[in-house]
């Protein structure tokens, strides 16, 4: 297990290369099936209903008619997906040396699963369907971001990239670090009042579903016991057992 402590610049090259590579495949592919995509938005929403969920019309409104709180929301969405990811990430391998393979792991995991929803399950997000307000496009205008929000020009992102929430599955790795490796008790509050924060954002901004934020939460907790888990300890202890019960039929 020397491999997940002591990271190593050419791996870390190769895994960076290796997702961004994929994150550019995924994004110019996706985004053409336009019928499925508004399709699979109703489906969701209806699932929502059902489930006694869905909230995000009556959150949406709220945002839209408070501008204090669609401004912040704005900027939230916006400005702090990439900066606290990559403070976070920097600060684990500078600080956190000994804990930094398996944070980054968990990571690329979550994110390669997540784009892997992308292409299979297209999604609209709300805020192009009747009756939502967009509110990165209503505060477009400050010239920061275009209309969707994106942080690359529209014609080359995939607008129909919701299922799951990816800038929630970072915040919410955001958090799970900054709680499990930060010393400071105020700190560890703070990473775990982020990724709660960008699901406020996400869902009331109307970019994205509840299940959406929903769907992240499983793929991280998927993607930190694939990491996490023990499994040389499992592997010798299976092979334990196999060896005591040989010798007990002996």
């Amino acid at each position: 297990m020397a491999y997940l402590g002591q990271p190593r610049w050419w791996v870390e090259v190769l895994l960076i290369w290796g997702i961004y590579s994929a994150y550019s495949r995924v994004r110019n592919i996706g985004g053409k099936d336009i019928d499925r995509a508004f399709g699979n938005g109703r489906s969701i929403a209806q699932v929502e209903q059902h489930l006694h969920i869905a909230f995000e019309p009556a959150l949406n409104r709220w945002v839209h008619v408070n501008g204090w709180v669609a401004d912040l929301s704005a900027l939230h969405y916006h400005t702090l997906h990439w900066w606290i990811t990559i403070g976070v990430f920097v600060w684990l391998f500078w600080r956190r040396r000994e804990s930094y393979r398996r944070a980054s792991l968990v990571l690329a995991l979550t994110t390669l699963i997540a784009l892997a929803g992308f292409f299979l399950i297209p999604t609209a997000p709300p805020r192009m369907y009747p009756g939502y307000v967009d509110i990165m496009a209503q505060t477009a205008s400050w010239g920061w971001w275009e209309g969707s929000g994106s942080p690359g020009p529209e014609s080359v992102t995939n607008q129909f990239a919701a299922m799951p929430s990816l800038h929630c599955g970072w915040a919410i790795w955001c958090g799970v670090m900054i709680a499990m490796y930060a010393r400071r008790t105020w700190v560890r509050v703070l990473g775990v009042l982020y990724p709660i924060s960008t699901a406020f954002v996400v869902i009331g901004t109307a970019n994205h579903y509840v299940l959406d934020v929903i769907a992240i939460v499983a793929v991280i907790a998927v993607s930190m016991a694939i990491v996490y888990m023990p499994w040389r300890q499992a592997a010798d202890a299976v092979a334990r057992r196999s060896v005591d019960s040989g010798k007990s039929v002996a």
